[in-house]
């Protein structure tokens, strides 16, 4: 079998850098990536039944983006400042996004 240049291209890279639950700051970070560039998909996460029970969590948005922009996506976040820094939960794991095609 021959192998195609296609193959050695490195897919499924996206990862979950940070999450944030505050929606005014959610707009800022999405600016701001959108300023520099930053890739970037969001996922909503649901509060556990605890969470909704106790009223402790609100929604979370998770920032999701491409590996490779880690350093410039951390710069983003680092340049508008620590309470921007206090506002977000670093994640930075593998996403697992699932596509049903």
């Amino acid at each position: 079998m021959v192998e195609t240049e296609y193959s050695k291209v490195k897919v499924n890279n996206e990862m979950d850098f940070c999450s944030v639950v505050d929606n005014e700051f959610k707009k800022d970070l999405e600016k701001a990536f959108m300023k520099a560039r930053v890739s970037y998909f969001l996922r909503w996460e649901k509060p556990g039944f605890f969470a909704k029970v106790f009223k402790r969590e609100k929604m979370r948005v998770v920032f999701c983006i491409n590996q490779a922009q880690i350093e410039l996506a951390e710069n983003v976040i680092k340049s508008m400042g620590d309470e921007a820094v206090a506002q977000v939960r670093f994640i930075k794991t593998k996403s697992n996004n699932k596509m049903g095609f």
